[in-house]
């Protein structure tokens, strides 16, 4: 999900005016694009923390909680 929406951002780049005669923001993609980047990138190094069965385990399931705890809020927030 986090590659569409950068892949969304990067077309509608050159044309913010389509975007606003449509009815929607730019500004709220970017910030969409940005939000799930940063689940994904912990959600990504909690993960690896898992299937290591690092020293640090514990903290990996917590982020990986925390991180899916956080999606779900954002995605109700958004709509």
């Amino acid at each position: 999900m986090t590659l569409l929406y950068a892949v969304v951002c990067l077309m509608m780049w050159p044309y913010p005016q389509l975007v606003a005669d449509a009815g929607g923001g730019f500004d709220q993609v970017v910030q969409i694009t940005l939000v799930t980047a940063g689940f994904t990138a912990a959600a990504g190094i909690s993960t690896w923390l898992v299937q290591k069965r690092h020293p640090a385990l514990w903290l990996g399931q917590g982020v990986l909680l925390a991180a899916l705890t956080g999606v779900i809020v954002f995605a109700l927030a958004q709509r």
